[in-house]
């Protein structure tokens, strides 16, 4: 039997992406290798949301192929549409030929190339030759490809230029991008299950490669959704976590909230609608900004049980200055608004976030406007990253800006001195209640299990092993907390 293995970076739509590829391969025939197995197939989805995160991908690739030097590479996610004729030359490097890799694009059909690669590898997988398309051509994509004689200057106006028309030409032609991927019957290994609703973005943060990479703006059906998460549930699976790449603008046209005009959004009736499947624990949003907590929206946090206390809202910056630098579409004033509107209607709510540090332009003053309104959200939990410059994003122009290395590590350092402080007083409200958490898989090594809360806490316990509690709603004893972690007994 031909197997097949899958390397997912990056998002949870990536990871949602990955199982719907390893459902598709799974019910034509194909098993999914352990990761002591070599592969027929290497299917390795990419991620480019910071140059760590590119370097991450290339890494991957290498890895893969040495463990199956002899199979068939089939690269996906967003760095694929990045760097193409970087990734070939890697898979070039390490042996492989040309006409065994496929690099699909976000903008061409990477699911009608993972159909022609399935059928040729059906068909003899030791005669792959030149039938099988090496590259999705969508432009003259040049990343990272100084060409000789070309200067650095020009070097970076081709890039600007092939990743932009690239893009046009997907909006222009209605390209189908991700849309044609199939569904997702279980998520292997997790107790939580990733449903996508909504794909695409075009707010166009002044940081943020994600709207030229991922496709144009669009969503699922709901009938669509709800179908997948029926057979999620009925797989075992008592979470589910809708994610998108700008979950607010599920069923819009764009995430441009200017561009709305006043109409009401269709997520608080999804989420209502997924609350009610029977058998689920606990429904749960990826991300969401100010503008999509709207008083619908926290009507159904106060009155639906199944859907999670938890919101993560990316602040980025606490500086009004640095906000409109960055063209997010919320100031400080809204995300303290909403922060207290969140408090008032929900229980100790779980509010979590993401902080970018470092970034041009970024002053003492504005960093420690941002340390103000972390401690004044109370974030659960913070993720806080440096500022990357990516090419052709508008930040990428200020590069120069960018404050010295040592102060970001520095202002790094006191985030996550203030996170431990918010996360570890956060987490002592608990102590002495008893909660309820999904029971995760046993780790290899030690004794202690973990269980998630729907607060998005874990929960550290001692299991005898008498019982089988994967993917079980456990009730718990909580009688401390550690630096990471409650710590708690089975009642």
């Amino acid at each position: 039997m031909l197997q097949f293995s899958i390397t997912t970076l990056g998002c949870k739509v990536n990871q949602y992406e990955s199982r719907s590829v390893a459902t598709k391969l799974t019910r034509l025939g194909l098993k999914e290798a352990n990761s002591s197995e070599k592969a027929d197939l290497l299917v390795i989805n990419t991620c480019c949301i910071t140059t760590t995160a590119m370097r991450k991908s290339r890494h991957a690739i290498r890895r893969a192929i040495k463990r199956s030097p002899d199979a068939f590479v089939f690269v996906m996610g967003c760095y694929s549409d990045y760097d193409q004729q970087k990734i070939l030359q890697l898979i070039n490097d390490a042996g492989i030929e040309t006409h065994h890799v496929r690099i699909a694009a976000h903008h061409g059909n990477p699911a009608a190339q993972l159909d022609q690669i399935i059928s040729e590898v059906q068909k003899d997988p030791d005669a792959l030759g030149e039938s099988v398309i090496s590259v999705q051509q969508v432009g003259n994509i040049r990343c990272g490809n100084n060409v000789a004689g070309e200067s650095l200057q020009s070097k970076e106006t081709s890039i600007s230029t092939d990743i932009k028309d690239n893009r046009l030409r997907t909006i222009k032609d209605k390209i189908p991008g991700t849309q044609l991927f199939g569904t997702v019957d279980k998520f292997k290994k997790r107790q939580r299950a990733f449903v996508k609703i909504q794909d695409g973005c075009d707010a166009f943060c002044s940081y943020c490669i994600v709207p030229f990479m991922r496709p144009r703006v669009w969503s699922r059906t709901v009938e669509d959704i709800l179908g997948e998460c029926e057979t999620l549930v009925a797989a075992g699976h008592r979470e589910i976590v809708l994610c998108g790449v700008f979950l607010g603008a599920f069923s819009r046209e764009t995430a441009l909230r200017n561009k709305w005009q006043d109409e009401p959004s269709a997520l608080p009736g999804l989420i209502r609608a997924v609350a009610d499947i029977k058998g689920l624990w606990r429904v749960r949003l990826s991300s969401l900004e100010p503008g999509d907590v709207t008083d619908e929206l926290l009507d159904i946090f106060a009155n639906c049980p199944t859907v999670a206390p938890h919101l993560h809202l990316p602040l980025q910056s606490g500086s009004d200055e640095i906000l409109k630098r960055m063209n997010r579409q919320y100031s400080v004033d809204d995300f303290r608004r909403t922060v207290k509107a969140i408090r008032s209607v929900i229980d100790r709510p779980a509010i979590t976030t993401d902080i970018i540090v470092g970034f041009p332009g970024e002053s003492d003053e504005d960093f420690a406007a941002t340390c103000d309104l972390a401690r004044f959200a109370g974030f659960s939990k913070i993720h806080a990253f440096p500022f990357s410059p990516i090419q052709p994003t508008a930040a990428w122009a200020w590069r120069s800006e960018i404050p010295p290395a040592n102060m970001v590590r520095d202002r790094r350092k006191t985030l996550a001195t203030i996170e431990a402080e918010l996360a570890g007083a956060y987490r002592s409200q608990f102590v002495g209640e008893t909660l309820e958490a999904i029971v995760e898989s046993p780790s290899a090594s030690g004794s202690m299990r973990k269980a998630m809360t729907d607060r998005y806490m874990t929960i550290e316990f001692n299991d005898s092993g008498t019982n089988d509690l994967t993917g079980k709603i456990v009730h718990f004893k909580i009688t401390q907390t550690n630096e990471s972690s409650l710590l708690g007994t089975l009642e």
